[in-house]
């Protein structure tokens, strides 16, 4: 499942980007397998890759930047999945520049329902891979890996535990990637956050970009309309 949530207009793209601009400093090479020569940061938590889910340890923590995350991440939950209650994201990945990363399924932490926010200069080359069809890993089928081209903007929800991976990104490309924790690990993360607790202060943060992510699916933006094009909102490449 991948859906198409909302494209940002370019004056919150820009606006988004030159805040990821002044932050390159945290930007570190990518450890994993799939990633390499990749740059990005952890946002809030970072898991310990190849633990299974179960060590993380302290990441990078704005609680304005980080209310934005939560933000998009919850308007997309009750957008992609309406017949449950908005969900909030536990941690998140930074990623910059124009290296692309391999096929992969998200690492065991990672809950099915993801978000990611595709911050790039031209539309990016999306390879995904639908084996389940809904926000959960039931009912694989045989399917063929579909080319989707991610407009500058473009918010979308998709199950991290298909098959995906990014062609051949702009120089330029940021982009934002949200996940829950997966309920099998979710106790691990739990004794973790007992001892690393969350900075006080987060629940006042109110305010990041005002109005990002107001106009979703169902807008009336030209950006929005010219993507709606298939089940997704996405052109297809490739076979079903």
């Amino acid at each position: 499942m991948l859906k198409l949530i909302s494209v940002l207009p370019a004056a919150k793209q820009n606006r988004l980007r030159s805040h990821l601009n002044k932050h390159r400093s945290l930007l570190a090479s990518d450890t994993s397998s799939y990633g390499t020569g990749r740059q990005r940061y952890w946002l809030e938590h970072q898991p310990v890759l190849g633990s299974g889910g179960r060590y993380y340890q302290p990441a990078y923590q704005q609680a304005k930047f980080w209310h934005f995350c939560q933000t998009i991440y919850q308007r997309a939950s009750g957008i992609a999945l309406p017949e449950q209650a908005p969900l909030k994201p536990d941690l998140g990945l930074v990623a910059y520049g124009g290296v692309g990363i391999r096929e992969h399924r998200d690492d065991p932490y990672a809950a099915c329902p993801a978000v990611t926010i595709n911050l790039s200069t031209v539309p990016t080359q999306w390879g995904y891979t639908a084996l389940y069809d809904s926000y959960e890993k039931r009912r694989p089928r045989r399917m063929s890996e579909q080319i989707h081209h991610l407009p500058p903007g473009a918010i979308i929800m998709f199950n991290s535990q298909n098959p995906h991976r990014v062609i051949s990104p702009d120089p330029e490309r940021w982009s934002i990637n949200l996940w829950r924790i997966a309920p099998a690990c979710r106790p691990y993360f739990q004794d973790y956050l007992a001892n690393q607790p969350l900075a006080q202060g987060q629940a006042n943060a109110v305010s990041f970009f005002p109005q990002v992510g107001e106009k979703y699916h169902g807008q009336e933006r030209a950006e929005g309309r010219q993507y709606r094009g298939s089940p997704v909102g996405l052109p297809r490449t490739g076979p079903r």
